[in-house]
């Protein structure tokens, strides 16, 4: 299983390729990344292009919490991420109705 780290770097790309899709959004996110390859990062969309880096945000809009394996499922597009919320496999900490706006940076 790859670490979190290598969708986290797509994430990246993906606001480089498209600098627009932070300033929709403006917020910041906090991913926790839990079991082996897991980890925290930072995803700043308040700035443009948006920045993602390694470390808890100071006060994140919203928090994604999921295990590296699901995070794994959900950025190769084999798990839906709304049915992995209502599994409880994927927790959502703060603006819940923020959180749908995640699926246009993630794709």
């Amino acid at each position: 299983m790859p670490e979190a780290k290598v969708y986290i770097d797509k994430i990246q790309a993906n606001l480089n390729a498209d600098p627009d899709k932070s300033k929709n959004i403006n917020a910041v996110f906090q991913f926790t990344i839990e079991g082996e390859g897991g980890g925290t990062w930072t995803l700043d969309l308040t700035k443009s292009p948006g920045v993602v880096s390694t470390g808890a945000a100071a006060n994140p809009a919203c928090t994604i919490i999921m295990n590296n394996a699901d995070f794994e499922s959900m950025m190769n597009k084999t798990a839906n991420p709304m049915q992995l919320y209502m599994s409880q496999k994927l927790k959502v900490q703060g603006n819940l109705p923020l959180s749908l706006k995640l699926q246009e940076i993630i794709k």
